[in-house]
């Protein structure tokens, strides 16, 4: 199979993946992350009816634009997942992981402030469904039955927003408006560091497999026979996260100092091999990918922030490395989007 035969199925494994996945990631966030009660259906007599909205009708009208559109758009999506790893982001493995760790915790910690606005339109997304997704049939937006089928399944998401940002009480510990706001941001600053040491660590292990990805790219500029093994330096990579991961999580006290020095070992790795790419030519100003080869390095300088700023800091690395992973994800979109 040839590697672009390989991007093809896959991008149609992701999609596949996105039908199985979207139900069952709006249902966990009502059930694990957004679970408890609407505080103005607290009463007895009304706490059935807000476990129905929390748990059945809530789950399901915040999926549904996304389960609509990723049906009418399934070709361009997994395209687009074809074009962004084979042109857009020309990375080794280990450092797509780190974006792709990033953008999962974006995914899980943005997506509950940002899925229930998506809902509102919830209706538009299946009026063209029904409608057609083409160009030739974009006018139909504008016609009256879109309009009315929009119109006439507003009120359903809206009861979910309202009770989402006015009502939830998510640890039940409190209730009233926003408090599903706080209660988010305490939970997040009380986990940054654990979250941002992890990804830090996946971006050390990524730099090592970089390294060595590069020796063979220079090998290969002497020898356009020689082979990158992807695998190996993927193996190599996984195992020092491995290792790394486990020193910090059960053996930190311990061994503090030593993943500080590995660090600080790494960071001037990166900045050597920087400056290396550029010089060989391996990488240009129009290259796509030198935005994930600065971002990482930028991520790893943020680890050297102390005090009022180390929380600050290390969120905005997190939120701003899921941000061009999605940005470069709408790229790939919007070039795969100009074959249909």
């Amino acid at each position: 199979m040839s590697e672009y035969e390989s991007y093809i199925h896959y991008g149609r494994l992701v999609v596949l993946l996105q039908f199985i996945l979207i139900p069952i990631y709006f249902y966990l966030l009502s059930f694990i992350f957004v679970g408890g009660v609407i505080w103005f259906l607290k009463t007895p007599d009304l706490v059935i009816l807000s476990d129905f909205i929390v748990y059945g009708i809530g789950p399901l009208v915040m999926a549904v634009p996304f389960f609509f559109w990723t049906y009418g758009k399934k070709y361009q999506i997994g395209d687009a997942y074809e074009t962004f790893g084979r042109e857009v982001w020309r990375l080794p493995t280990t450092i797509k992981a780190f974006y792709g760790f990033n953008f999962l915790l974006g995914i899980i910690f943005l997506f509950p402030l940002l899925v229930p606005v998506v809902s509102l339109f919830g209706g538009y997304f299946i009026a063209v469904y029904l409608f057609g997704w083409r160009d030739e049939d974009k006018k139909i937006s504008s016609q009256r039955k879109t309009r009315l089928l929009t119109l006439l399944y507003f009120p359903l998401p809206l009861l979910v927003v309202i009770g989402f940002y006015f009502g939830y009480d998510l640890f039940g510990t409190q209730s009233g408006i926003f408090s599903f706001f706080i209660q988010l941001i305490e939970y997040w600053t009380s986990q940054v560091d654990l979250l941002y040491t992890s990804a830090l660590i996946i971006a050390d292990s990524a730099t090592i497999g970089g390294a060595i990805y590069l020796i063979y790219e220079g090998a290969q500029q002497v020898d356009r026979e020689v082979e990158i093994p992807e695998f190996l330096i993927t193996l190599i990579s996984l195992v020092c996260f491995i290792s790394l991961e486990t020193l910090y999580l059960f053996f930190s006290d311990s061994f503090e100092g030593f993943l500080g020095w590995i660090h600080i070992v790494v960071v001037i790795l990166g900045v050597l091999l920087l400056i290396i790419r550029y010089w060989k030519g391996l990488l240009t100003s129009r290259d796509t990918s030198i935005i994930g080869w600065l971002t990482l390095l930028i991520f790893q300088l943020v680890n050297f922030a102390t005090g009022a700023l180390e929380t600050i800091s290390r969120s905005s690395a997190i939120f701003i490395a899921f941000a061009i992973f999605l940005f470069l994800f709408w790229v790939a979109y919007q070039r795969a989007g100009k074959r249909y």
